[in-house]
């Protein structure tokens, strides 16, 4: 009875840290499978939390992808494209906001975008960033013994 009182026209799901315990290409696959669902219903909205740099770039490929989908005319060219992300994972740039949190302050701001596009100057990859220049410290350290 409530069900037919109450039409359900949309869904938002909310996913916290769903790169626990996975590997990246898994990680892949679970955004893959996210969007998928997001994109079964225009109303459905998705908000994820990660601490995941590889998700923030699975994202990116997702909002290239619905770029480069409205203008591919070639079934070949489709084929490739959905080879890399498929069709029903894409994203189309204006649809797509990624917050950042400063750790420090608690602000929260919203990250840059290029074309449309996640920036790559965000905390997940500077952090990468550092770990591979200490790396590289290291190794200068390794080549003075």
């Amino acid at each position: 009875m409530l069900s037919a009182r109450f039409n359900k026209t949309a869904f938002f799901n909310i996913v916290e840290e769903p790169e626990q315990n996975l590997f990246p290409s898994s990680q892949r696959e679970l955004l893959h499978g996210l969007l998928r669902f997001n994109n079964y219903n225009e109303g459905n909205k998705l908000i994820i939390t990660t601490h995941s740099p590889y998700l923030i770039n699975y994202l990116t490929l997702a909002v290239k992808a619905g770029e480069l989908r409205g203008n591919i005319e070639s079934e070949q060219l489709l084929d490739k494209l959905t080879e890399i992300v498929p069709l029903d994972s894409i994203i189309k740039p204006n649809e797509l906001a990624i917050y950042e949190m400063d750790e420090k302050s608690g602000s929260i701001h919203a990250l840059a975008s290029y074309d449309g596009l996640p920036s790559d100057e965000n905390e997940l990859n500077e952090q990468l960033g550092e770990s591979n220049e200490l790396f590289a410290q290291l190794l200068e350290v390794q080549q003075s013994l």
